[in-house]
């Protein structure tokens, strides 16, 4: 289960970003994950919640936001959601395609006080 280092990792630029700040607590984590990005939403949600406990952020509420996956076909120049990473255009049948979004894995924003 690599949710739970993805969790920790994050845990820990949270803690950098709080110290630059110089935070006095830590309120809200939001995070965007990729549909493709391989990362089990659900788990990493349990395993932020797991390592919170310990950590100075117990209380931070964690927004996890999915992000849906979209593709640009090379050859037409049109914009669609692939099935998978590798997606066919679906206008010309071309693959010769490149995904714009949903591998992402973004801490995005972090709320402090």
């Amino acid at each position: 289960m690599h949710e739970l280092s993805i969790a920790l990792s994050i845990l820990d630029l949270v803690a950098l970003e709080a110290i630059k700040q110089k935070a006095r607590e830590v309120k809200e984590i939001e995070l965007e994950v990729g549909r493709l990005a391989g990362v089990d939403i659900s788990a990493l949600a349990f395993s932020m919640k797991a390592a919170q406990r310990y950590s100075p952020f117990e209380k931070a509420q964690v927004n996890i936001v999915e992000v849906e996956p979209l593709s640009r076909c090379k050859i037409c120049g049109q914009e669609f959601a692939p099935s998978r990473q590798f997606g066919v255009c679906p206008h010309c049948h071309s693959i010769e395609t490149e995904l714009l979004h949903g591998r992402e894995l973004r801490l995005k924003s972090i709320l402090v006080e």
